[in-house]
């Protein structure tokens, strides 16, 4: 009986088989997870920027601040508000950076743009300020009352400028524009945004302007 019986295998004639059974198995089961699809539409943000402004330059240099984003996602989606209440992305477009950024560099290009002051840059240009630039993004992206609408563009931010010398907020601005889209499609979505943000940093320019 005994000479009849099988010998055990051992675990090292296994190994070759169970090597050869893992990269298979992971490559038939990480396949369905890394297979998401066509990758999301990347959108250019550029809003129309204030005209130059001729006339007395302020002799200050002023720091945008990175902006803060409480009230909406701080990513790359384009947001879109249903009803006043539910939020949610466009699931095929993207900007090509997180929204916070896209909005500083905006701030800093139209204060640019009016010529207005001796010098203007983001907080990571090392510029020897005199005022910085606070911004608190309430909104950005699109507003969608019923689903057979088209939406409306809409940019909605609290603005404070700080004097770096006193260390004290000298004034204050809240900014809510709308722009409505003239279709459905990306590029009429992402015309409403640039549209609807344009019309906030024509507001913030001319204020930073004249309360300095």
């Amino acid at each position: 009986m005994n000479a009849h019986r099988k010998a055990p295998v051992s675990s090292s004639a296994l190994s070759p088989l169970i090597f050869l059974l893992i990269p298979a198995f992971c490559l038939a089961g990480c396949g369905s997870l890394l297979n998401s699809g066509p990758a999301p539409t990347r959108l250019l943000l550029k809003p129309t920027l204030p005209h130059h402004t001729p006339g007395r330059t302020v002799n200050k240099q002023l720091v945008a601040a990175a902006p803060t984003s409480g009230n909406i996602p701080a990513g790359d989606g384009i947001t879109v508000v249903f009803r006043n209440r539910e939020i949610r992305m466009l699931a095929a477009a993207r900007w090509t950076s997180e929204v916070p950024l896209l909005i500083q560099r905006s701030l800093v290009d139209a204060l640019e743009a009016t010529g207005g002051l001796r010098g203007v840059g983001d907080d990571t240009m090392g510029l020897q300020a005199d005022v910085r630039l606070l911004t608190d993004i309430r909104e950005f992206g699109l507003r969608w009352g019923e689903d057979d609408a088209l939406p409306v563009g809409v940019f909605a931010a609290v603005f404070r400028l700080l004097d770096l010398r006193t260390g004290r907020i000298s004034e204050s601005l809240h900014v809510e524009t709308t722009a409505p889209a003239a279709g459905k499609s990306n590029t009429d979505l992402a015309l409403a945004c640039e549209a609807a943000l344009g019309k906030g940093l024509a507001q913030c320019a001319a204020w930073v302007l004249a309360g300095l």
